[in-house]
């Protein structure tokens, strides 16, 4: 096929090209700043139909093979375009949950590190992460903390030592709650997403109970 980069030229050719290079032909010219609505216009189409074009040039190759061979209609295109974007979709967000998994399980072991090398694990370090969960259970909370930093530009440690409570602990402070302030300001900016912080703190917990 030639390529068509103008709406006059793909409209004196619209009858001799196959479905698929139509649609080509249209996102070529859409990507050069026309709008789909402004190429139905002049072509003087409907512009669903167009789309309809476009979603069908999204099918997968070996589908759009069997198109040009006469053994795939524009419509069982456009079906399979659909889809296999909806798969495409739910691969992603099968990864993304595993990244999350991983991130959890990473985020869960620096947690009980932390808590063993504060001498604070066992039945301490339950009552200690228990506080943690509460805390972030409670909405309020974020308001009294600045915006999270990008944790991947801030080595762990670093943002665990900025963290640390101004306040010293001494004897007359309860350790439980000192040591719950250190660990809820720290785990918010090291862990960003909640959903691996959560996760995160709920497999420290279960480690505590092993212990």
């Amino acid at each position: 096929m030639t390529l068509i980069s103008t709406i006059s030229e793909l409209k004196a050719n619209w009858i001799n090209l196959h479905d698929l290079d139509r649609a080509k032909a249209i996102r070529t010219i859409h990507i050069a700043g026309i709008s789909i609505r402004q190429i139905a216009n002049q072509l003087q189409m409907g512009e669903s139909s167009l789309r309809r074009l476009l979603v069908a040039l999204d099918a997968p190759i070996a589908d759009k093979f069997l198109a040009r061979k006469g053994k795939l209609t524009t419509n069982e295109l456009v079906r399979r375009s659909k889809a296999a974007g909806l798969k495409r979709v739910a691969l992603h967000r099968e990864e993304i949950a595993l990244e999350q998994a991983r991130e959890a399980l990473k985020a869960a072991g620096t947690i009980c590190e932390w808590l063993r090398n504060k001498g604070v694990g066992g039945s301490f370090g339950e009552q200690i992460i228990e506080e943690v969960r509460r805390e972030f259970a409670d909405r309020d909370f974020f308001l009294n903390l600045p915006s999270a930093p990008k944790a991947h530009e801030i080595p762990i440690n670093t943002i665990i030592e900025r963290s640390q409570p101004k306040r010293a602990i001494d004897d007359n402070a309860d350790p439980i709650n000192w040591y719950h302030e250190w660990l809820c300001r720290w785990a918010f900016f090291a862990f960003p997403d909640p959903e691996v912080r959560d996760t995160a703190l709920d497999k420290a917990l279960q480690a505590q109970w092993a212990r």
